[in-house]
């Protein structure tokens, strides 16, 4: 673990992963809290320090190189173990392969909750190193396998890590011109920072030099159709069309369509028409995906967000028995904002 001023969260991470493994180091890197001290208390806690000089990779490496086992297993202060055994480990040990946690992020966006989920490789062996300032990346050519492994992430609750990580990525750029990967990277940071037509310019950058192969591919496009809605892109409708195949399993995709044509309509009225029906499609689309073999990046984008939102395009065009039916399916799986719609429609 590399960490600094973490006093909040450090022993829940060490608590949650202290019987999985044989060693723990932590690499502080300028903490002035109270990390120190709380880290100082733990036992079998091997404790480093380096002087942090903006690079991630530096300091995870430095981490590494302290490290003794012939498997590394990378976490941060402000995520925890959820759901994972020594088995699975050993698992992975024994393929002799990268394994990918299963990591879930809570976050906040107009005051609702969230959860994003993602495989990012996080065990590996002992000789791979990082490469990247920020967002780095492992150098490896070793085969990657996805693990029965789930790790909770708070660090973007209630915060904006996007002031410290835009200047990095920046930086990045200017030393890697053609790097689509933080050119993504950092288009995620500026529309999270609600900089959206920056953002659009450096997403669309990417997808123009991005082959459909790559890892984040997927991702891109969510992100692009997203981006486009908050500034009222009209390429996306191109871009939609163009993955329309690529995505055809990736309720994220169907979900941000439906977003995009419900933002698109209300703000060019004069041909909302055309566009309606893709709405109603997008987020039934989502809701068909849900039994069958699909990809989510976003929890409930497959089941209790997409009939919420369907529910709210019902309402909006006036067809209240459709919408309290999308509603209770939303209800039934637990969404609380479609319990608040049933009590405001059945009061009215």
């Amino acid at each position: 673990m590399i960490v600094k001023n973490e006093e909040r969260n450090i022993k829940r991470c060490i608590d949650s992963v202290k019987e999985l493994v044989d060693e723990i180091v932590i690499v502080d890197t300028g903490s002035t809290d109270d990390t120190l001290n709380i880290i100082k208390k733990l036992p079998n806690v091997k404790l480093f320090h380096f002087d942090w000089c903006n690079d991630f990779s530096l300091a995870r490496n430095y981490s590494i190189d302290n490290a003794s086992g012939e498997y590394i297993l990378v976490l941060d202060a402000d995520e925890y173990v959820i759901d994972g055994s020594r088995d699975e480990l050993k698992r992975v040990i024994s393929k002799n392969k990268i394994g990918r946690l299963q990591i879930n992020s809570n976050y906040k966006k107009d005051n609702l909750e969230y959860i994003s989920k993602a495989y990012v490789s996080r065990f590996f062996p002992c000789n791979v190193r990082y490469n990247g300032a920020i967002h780095e990346q492992l150098e490896t050519q070793l085969p990657r396998m996805d693990m029965d492994f789930i790790v909770g992430h708070s660090g973007y609750y209630e915060t904006n890590k996007s002031e410290r990580n835009i200047p990095l990525l920046l930086k990045e750029i200017q030393k890697n011109p053609n790097d689509t990967y933080y050119m993504f990277q950092l288009g995620k940071e500026l529309r999270i920072n609600k900089r959206y037509e920056k953002s659009f310019y450096f997403l669309l950058q990417a997808y123009h030099l991005t082959s459909k192969n790559v890892s984040f591919y997927n991702e891109l496009i969510v992100e692009l159709i997203n981006c486009g809605k908050e500034c009222n892109k009209k390429e996306v409708l191109q871009i939609i069309k163009q993955n329309e195949e690529t995505l055809k399993n990736v309720s994220d995709f169907h979900f941000a369509k439906g977003l995009f044509y419900l933002e698109y309509c209300l703000k060019n009225p004069s041909i909302a028409d055309q566009y309606l029906n893709n709405i109603e499609s997008s987020f039934l689309t989502c809701i068909d995906l849900k039994d069958n073999l699909h990809s989510e990046y976003v929890i409930g984008t497959s089941s209790c967000l997409a009939p919420y939102n369907l529910g709210v395009f019902y309402e909006v065009t006036g067809n209240i028995t459709k919408a309290k039916e999308y509603y209770i399916m939303s209800h039934d799986q637990g969404y609380q904002q479609a319990t608040k719609r049933l009590e405001m429609l059945n009061l009215a």
